[in-house]
């Protein structure tokens, strides 16, 4: 009897699972469907000429080697004029010398600035951001990753979303270059998986999660939630500013044109690999916002026991019923990823089934990491997943 009542537990609560997915799918499909009708009204309408009030702001720490493709993928943008910040959070390599050198060749719109402080009662990165955006003088902020190479059109084609007064957040596609090794493949078929979960609840109107390296804001709606430092404590301070500017009540909206897609490095090692995945689901785990708190929760813990029950299945084929939709939930959304913006699909499709089943393992654990709250560890230091109390 006992077990006939977990079997149906487990199976409502498959059901739910999948059921949210399909749901999260309409949610990726939606936001095409947007892209494509704003394009058809702005091709009848004037394009406004916004480079003036747009800022670009760059934080880098310890990036020498990757710097120079992001600034030259700056120099090649479609259109020009906009403002460039550049901050160089306590290098101890030519980082700094090098946005120099590109204020030197490009005059009074590259602005510069240095962080020689350690972060006090803010996430590493939302410090610097903090002071970056003081300093920066556009109504429409524009944050990438030194790290991150951006396509010719990227500016061209994030701003004109705020000709809608009602748009507060615009976040783009990521891909990632693809090393040959097992770790760089995967890195490829993972992030812009996960993706496609900030972008289906952003086209379904509920906003938690993005990318801080390819995203866009207005200033007013940024200033109207306090800032990055009106955040609190959070080391995924891109996800906690967009739950709060949608809270707020502006629109986020998801770009999906591959003229904003950017294209970032896998981490090079599974270490960093790891590290980087803890300090992202940390972020939804102990997300601020009870309904993403919950809703990321109920999800990545269903996931942690689908894993838990297969070496069951054999003796209890009915639990199958759980990995089963835990596969299915996530393949639909990898699937989507593929289809939408892979330009090598057939390949990919080939690793769709063992690249799923890995990222089912493997969120797992990251997700077990962080129910113990383990620190992540980023650039060199371990951080506090959550904030101390009181």
């Amino acid at each position: 009897m006992y077990l006939e009542i977990l079997f149906y537990l487990f199976a409502g609560a498959s059901v739910i699972t999948l059921g949210v997915h399909l749901i999260l799918g309409t949610g990726v499909i939606l936001n095409r469907l947007r892209d494509r009708a704003d394009r058809r009204r702005r091709r009848s309408q004037p394009r406004s000429e916004t480079a003036s009030r747009v800022s670009v702001v760059v934080v880098a720490k310890d990036e020498e080697s990757a710097l120079p493709a992001l600034l030259r993928s700056l120099e090649s943008q479609t259109v020009q004029g906009f403002e460039v910040v550049l901050v160089d959070d306590r290098s101890r390599d030519s980082t700094r010398s090098l946005m120099d050198q590109f204020r030197q060749s490009h005059g009074a719109r590259i602005r510069v600035l240095s962080n020689r402080q350690e972060p006090v009662g803010l996430g590493p990165k939302q410090f610097v951001l903090d002071i970056a955006l003081r300093e920066a003088t556009g109504e429409i902020l524009l944050f990438t990753d030194a790290d991150c190479v951006l396509p010719p059109t990227w500016v061209e084609k994030l701003v004109p979303y705020f000709e809608d007064s009602r748009v507060g957040i615009v976040f783009g596609q990521i891909s990632l270059a693809e090393p040959p090794t097992f770790l760089g493949r995967f890195q490829a078929f993972d992030q812009p998986l996960i993706h496609q979960w900030n972008s289906a609840t952003a086209g379904l109107g509920m906003p938690g999660s993005c990318f801080g390296n390819n995203l866009a804001a207005r200033r007013e709606a940024v200033e109207a939630v306090g800032g990055f430092r009106g955040l609190g404590y959070t080391l995924t301070e891109d996800a906690a500013l967009t739950a709060a500017v949608a809270k707020a009540g502006w629109q986020v909206r998801v770009s999906t044109w591959t003229g904003a897609m950017i294209q970032t490095q896998p981490q090079s090692s599974w270490r960093d690999f790891l590290n980087q995945h803890l300090r992202w689901n940390s972020g939804g785990f102990f997300h601020q916002d009870f309904s993403n708190r919950f809703g990321y929760r109920y999800i990545t813990v269903f996931l942690i026991v689908s894993v838990l029950v297969l070496p069951a299945c054999p003796f209890w084929p009915a639990l199958l019923v759980m990995p089963t939709s835990s596969f299915l939930s996530v393949g639909l959304l990898a699937l989507l990823s593929g289809l939408l913006y892979r330009p090598d699909r057939p390949r990919y499709l080939l690793r769709l089934v063992p690249y799923t089943l890995f990222f089912m393992l493997f969120y797992s654990y990251v997700t077990f990491l962080s129910i113990l709250r383990v620190s992540p560890e980023w650039k060199g230091r371990r951080f506090r997943s959550v904030p101390r109390r009181g």
